[in-house]
Formats: structure tokens, sequence, C-alpha cells
């Protein structure tokens, strides 16, 4: 890091113990800034001093540190791996954290990526710095092992870059392990408006929130370190297709090893404001033993104010005018009447009809 103020005060690791841990670190790299991933452990992988930190409180809004880490620590009476692998991932701001049944909770809100300049891509010296960093964090913490920690070594990395080149820089180091050697890495990029270059940006509990004129287009690319014909690679986005829908192709067929595209979505108006969500996902159609890469998010579809405003205004006047006729009275001129009339229903039927059904 540039500083040491800079410097995570948290070290968050997820191994590939289990299949659902590797995709973990995949969807914590693939999310776009300001959205938000879980993290659970269960209290004794836990620190003790980072329990009393959660305890008290003083956890929330410190940065984290999001990393991989296999071969580690041996089955008990098991010879000791001589190759573990750790490598940072990427930086999170911590926004919740609690200790529930035994079971730790960090919701971690994603930001930047990190700069692996320093790191071999090597695995052999990646395996040798790695055991180092693990010896330094065992030995800081007692002589014991947790994967999430207060105390830890001071990696070499930085934030500052091109976050696309420091991505797949990461997702490079990443392949040279067995556990992501066939999968797919994917990014997704902020949110964009369809008619201006203006980004939507995530509110500080990770939810995206879109207007129903705010349509969106979200930029996703991939990389992987081979291609392979079989299993066949897809890359989909899933909506509730009722308050927010996918009005680009759904599906992208994935027939190269790197690649971008970019999916529309489009919130459909309703008389109240709904929260849904955005689901992508790239990885084999059929499962396997292949860490899948997967992100969802919460949307809030919020109902236009000044489209609500418009069609009050707008029904009221087509009332008036539906009056109108009747309130001047046979006196009045006839053909004067009909215009207003008309008018008045054309009002009203815009309102109801035009502007009070979902947009398509």
């Amino acid at each position: 890091m540039n500083s040491q103020e800079e410097r995570p005060q948290v070290l968050l690791l997820s191994s590939n113990v289990r299949r659902r841990y590797a995709e973990d670190i995949l969807t914590a790299l693939a999310l776009p800034r300001g959205a938000t991933i879980q993290f659970r452990y269960e209290a004794q992988y836990v620190a003790p001093p980072l329990q009393q930190k959660v305890a008290n409180g003083t956890i929330i809004g410190q940065r984290a540190l999001i990393g991989f880490i296999a071969d580690a620590v041996p089955p008990p009476n098991a010879v000791p791996p001589p190759d573990p692998f750790l490598l940072p991932i990427r930086v999170a701001d911590i926004v919740a954290a609690e200790c529930v049944a035994e079971v730790f909770l960090f919701k971690l809100r994603v930001t930047d990526h990190v700069d692996l300049d320093d790191y071999s891509l090597s695995r052999a010296e990646i395996n040798t710095e790695s055991r180092k960093a693990i010896d330094k964090i065992v030995e800081a913490n007692g002589g014991t092992y947790y994967p999430a920690v207060l105390k830890f070594p001071a990696f070499p990395i930085r934030t500052n870059g091109d976050q696309a080149q420091l991505w797949i820089s990461v997702a490079r180091r990443l392949a040279l392990h067995p556990t992501f050697e066939n999968a797919y890495f994917m990014r997704v990029d902020q949110p964009v408006h369809l008619a201006s270059a203006a980004a939507f940006t995530f509110e500080p509990e990770g939810r995206l929130s879109l207007g129903d004129l705010q349509p969106a287009r979200l930029p996703v690319s991939f990389y992987a370190q081979r291609y392979t014909e079989i299993p066949k690679i897809s890359l989909t986005c899933d909506t509730d297709g009722r308050f927010l829908r996918v009005s680009s192709d759904a599906a992208h067929d994935v027939a190269l090893r790197y690649d971008s595209t970019e999916f529309w979505l489009q919130p459909d108006a309703a008389s109240f404001d709904a929260l849904t969500h955005v689901t992508i996902r790239l990885g084999p159609e059929q499962a396997n033993t292949t860490p899948v890469a997967a992100v969802r998010f919460p949307v809030i579809i919020k109902h236009s104010r000044i489209r609500l405003i418009s069609r009050l205004a707008i029904s009221a006047l087509g009332a008036i005018l539906v009056a109108t006729p009747a309130i001047l009275g046979p006196a009045s001129s006839l053909p004067l009447r009909i215009v207003l009339a008309v008018i008045g229903s054309a009002a009203l039927s815009t309102a109801t009809i035009v502007m009070g059904r979902p947009r398509s």
C-alpha cells in the first residue's frame, strides 16, 4: 500500500476446501465496485482479537483484504504440505459484522482490485512466498492458524492503476492453482445509463437504484487460462422479469478465452417502489467440479415521482375538461363542449392507459 494508513486492518481468507468457498473468491473478483458480498466463518476460525472487535462494533468501517488460500493447513497427523498457495484478491470495506449462533458473518462492500505486479507468475515462487506469509500469520496469532485475523504481514500490493488490468493480473495468478485452472473469471463494471455516459453507483447497503425511466447497461468481461469446447460455457443474465427485465440478449455463448459484452436492463414502471435482483452467471451449463463465477445484487426500482405527478396533473386536467360542458350548460356552444369533452377524455386515457401501464 502507498501508506501505513491505507493498509487493510483485517484479513479474510477463503479456501478451496469446498466449492462454495472457491466461488466466493470468483464472486469477490467479479463484483462491480460498491456491491456487497458476505463471508461466513465458524467461531473457531476467527481470531479472538477479531471476535472482540465484532462484539464491540469497532470493526464496522474498517478496510479488509480478501484473499484465497489453498493447501495451507494439513489434516490432523498429516505431513505439512510443501506448496501452500496464498494470494490477495481484492480490497473491501466492512459494512456489517455479527455473530449468530457461533457463526461470524461479515458483509463486505468491495472497492479496489489489487496490484500484484510484485508477485511472480511462477506458481513455485508464489508457493515459496505463501509459506513465509502463512508462517507469519500463525506466529502473530499465538501459533494458531485462523483464516480471519487482525494480525498478518503486510502484503506487497497496491490499489492504484487501471482496474481492468489489475483484475486480469489477479485472474492469471489464480489460474496457476488447480482449483481455478479450468475456471472462467468474470468482471462486471459499473452500470451505465443507456442514453448517456452517466454511471449508476451502488448505495451504501450495496443496492443498485434505478428509476423506471432509467434503463441501464451492464458491461461484462471474462477471461480463462485455457479454452475448451466441452463442457459448454455460457454467460447469462437473469432478472425477475416483472419489475426488471433484460431487454438485450439474456445469454452469451462463450467461444473464446476472453471477450466482453453487455446486458441491457429495463426497469418496468409500477405504482410503487419495488425490490428485485439481477444475477449474472459465467460457467458450465451443466454443474461439475469447476467453480462458477456468479454475481447477484439487489436492485431497487423507484417509481418516478415526476411521472406520478404528471399523471395526477393530466388526470385532473382531463376530469375538469370532461366536466366543463356540463358546467357551461346548454346555452354554450355545442362544438366547444364537444371539443372540451374529447380533449378531456384523451387526457384521462393518456394518464390511465398510457402512463399507468408498465413500459415495454
